[in-house]
Parts: structure tokens; C-alpha cells; sequence
């Protein structure tokens, strides 16, 4: 004997049996991925910013600091691990992020970029970069 359903044209629809409907489900993946490159902090010192930067995992060869002006770039690659045979393992879960990171960021003053400092430790860099001296104007009395 058929059972009579009432039918749902959303349900229809959806392949995905409501999935999509799951906010945070949906979301999640845009969240995750939002950024445009590491996270990062950022603190102004009288003389100097210092940023601190996450990259776990990466080898500090294949990291790459380059300042100009007032803009500091920020480029670091991580590579996949057991690259070969991939796509024969049998995963459950994979979140983790393989590939070129990029980021750029515009401070409000000027760099003196031979006077900056790196340090890379534990997954984090660690930057100094100095403030431009700048010339001061002499009142004439």
C-alpha cells in the first residue's frame, strides 16, 4: 500500500536534503577563507611597528619579507605533505592548507627598511620594521 507525502518543491530542489538551508554549514567554508593571506597583529610603537605574523608549518626558507615605502609584503609557501599518492589515501577529514600565501599592508608611515628585524619561531614571524627618520623643519626666529 502507497503512503500518501505532501510535496515540498524546496525539498525538490535541494540534492542535498536541506543542507544548503543549515546556515552555518553553508557559511563555514566563505569564513574559513576569508582572509587574504595569514593572520596577522599589528602594534605602532613611537618608533616602530611590529607585526606578528601566523604561518604554521612553513620552513622559514620559504618565507619572504619585502618592504617599500610604507607598504610591507609578506609571501610564504607551505607544501603538501606526501604529495605523492594523495589522491589514493582514503581521507576523513582534511582542513589543512597547502599552497602560496600572499599579503600586503599599507602603514601610515614609512619604513626604513635596513633597520627592521625578523624573527621566526614556533610558526610565528616576527617583525620590527623602524619608522622612517624624517626631517624636521627649523623655525627661523
Amino acid at each position: 500500500m502507497n503512503e500518501l507525502v505532501r510535496w515540498d518543491p524546496f525539498r525538490a530542489a535541494l540534492p542535498f536534503e536541506g543542507s544548503l538551508l543549515d546556515i552555518p554549514t553553508l557559511f563555514r567554508p566563505i569564513a574559513r577563507h576569508a582572509l587574504a593571506g595569514p593572520r596577522m597583529d599589528v602594534n605602532e610603537t613611537e618608533n616602530a611597528y611590529q607585526l606578528a605574523v601566523e604561518l604554521p608549518g612553513v620552513p622559514k626558507g620559504a618565507i619572504q619579507v619585502s618592504v617599500y615605502d610604507n607598504t610591507v609584503t609578506l609571501t610564504a609557501e607551505l607544501a603538501e605533505e606526501n604529495a605523492q599518492g594523495a589522491e589514493e589515501q582514503n581521507w576523513l577529514l582534511r582542513e589543512r592548507s597547502f599552497g602560496k600565501v600572499s599579503r600586503s599592508l599599507a602603514l601610515p608611515e614609512a619604513v626604513d627598511e635596513n633597520a627592521s628585524q625578523a624573527r621566526y619561531s614556533a610558526g610565528v614571524l616576527h617583525l620590527t620594521l623602524q619608522k622612517k627618520r624624517t626631517s624636521k623643519r627649523l623655525t627661523v626666529h
